[in-house]
């Protein structure tokens, strides 16, 4: 079967839900930590985190995608690199600037923390993230690493196998550790991603769908994804998920076509460089401004624009030439070594 075209709705998707992350960081998260210096600031946006877990189902779509596509782990690997880490390590210089030359001391992360952070693996070090966002990057990264084992044994075409012992898996963990309640337990939730674990195969059911029609064992599994999400992640949650499940399945019957939306799509291709830098960054400059007596929620059209502009800045300067070169480089390299 031919592989179908990408969907720019999903890119504007994620462009929405950059959007609503970064609302809801400047808003209510912002109020929780420094605490704003106008009260009854608009609530609206208080459910705005869960913009992350679609951006998870999102990841398990098109990741999914690009699982199939690749001739190896390593090509694999190598790619998802190319496509983060320019990026994600000038956010990182470009945030500890900012940081550093304000007053706001709490945010700042130490030299080491700062160098560990390059890596992405910083989670797993026990180190400081050099911006609040970058918990997120730890629950992707285990993901690409869970597709590389499923490249290294050639099971990413057994994916309702996978997806079961998948969520089984991470069902078992959930369980034990709300029984046994250890460190150790609660280290192993947290590192197996198994709070989210169900976005992402929920995502990959959507892509399988997309590819190959409305098999009954692909919404099945999205069924048990959405148990397991009520079950283990409570209410809200789920209902959410529910949501995120409605607005794939009408984009995939092409009844979203206002996704469409060059500004949205747009708005999709900065998420990336948007989400790394807008928070502490945003934080600095709500601060400045509380300070000079712009305490209004209209004043938070200055950091919003302000993150978009250094996003615009980052992707056309920063990203897409990277993305050329690197690219390049490395189909001059994968045609210049001997096929064996």
């Amino acid at each position: 079967m031919a592989e179908k075209k990408r969907f720019t709705e999903i890119d504007a998707l994620r462009g929405i839900a950059a959007i609503v992350v970064v609302l809801y960081h400047y808003i209510i998260l912002y109020d929780e930590k420094f605490g704003h210096s106008k009260e009854n600031y608009i609530e609206i946006f208080s459910y705005g985190h869960y913009g992350v877990q679609l951006f998870f189902i999102i990841s398990g779509f098109v990741i999914y995608m690009s699982v199939l596509k690749v001739k190896s782990t390593s090509d694999f690997l190598t790619k998802r690199a190319i496509r983060l880490y320019p990026t994600y390590i000038f956010a990182i210089i470009v945030t500890t600037l900012v940081v550093g030359l304000s007053s706001v001391d709490t945010l700042k992360a130490g030299v080491a923390d700062t160098f560990i952070n390059m890596t992405m693996f910083q989670d797993f070090f026990g180190a400081k993230n050099v911006d609040g966002v970058y918990w997120s990057l730890r629950v992707e990264l285990t993901f690409y690493l869970l597709m590389a084992l499923l490249l290294i044994f050639n099971l990413q075409k057994r994916v309702m196998l996978f997806t079961s012992i998948w969520l089984g898996s991470s069902a078992l963990i959930q369980i034990t550790n709300g029984i046994a309640g250890t460190e150790t337990t609660a280290l192993l939730e947290k590192f197996s991603m198994s709070n989210y674990c169900q976005m992402f195969i929920i995502g990959i059911m959507f892509y399988y769908i997309w590819q190959h029609g409305n098999y009954l064992k692909y919404y099945l599994m999205i069924t048990l994804s959405l148990i397991y999400d009520f079950s283990f992640e409570g209410m809200t949650n789920g209902l959410f998920t529910i949501f995120f499940i409605a607005v794939f399945y009408l984009i995939l019957n092409n009844k979203m076509q206002w996704l469409k939306s060059d500004t949205l799509v747009y708005l999709g291709t900065l998420s990336f460089p948007l989400y790394l830098i807008h928070q502490n960054i945003g934080y600095v400059i709500i601060q400045k401004l509380e300070s000079m007596g712009f305490v209004h929620e209209v004043f938070l059209i200055v950091p919003l624009g302000l993150s978009l502009i250094l996003a615009h800045i980052i992707l056309y300067y920063v990203e897409k030439p990277s993305h050329n070169v690197l690219f390049k480089l490395y189909k001059e390299r994968q045609l210049a070594m001997p096929n064996i």
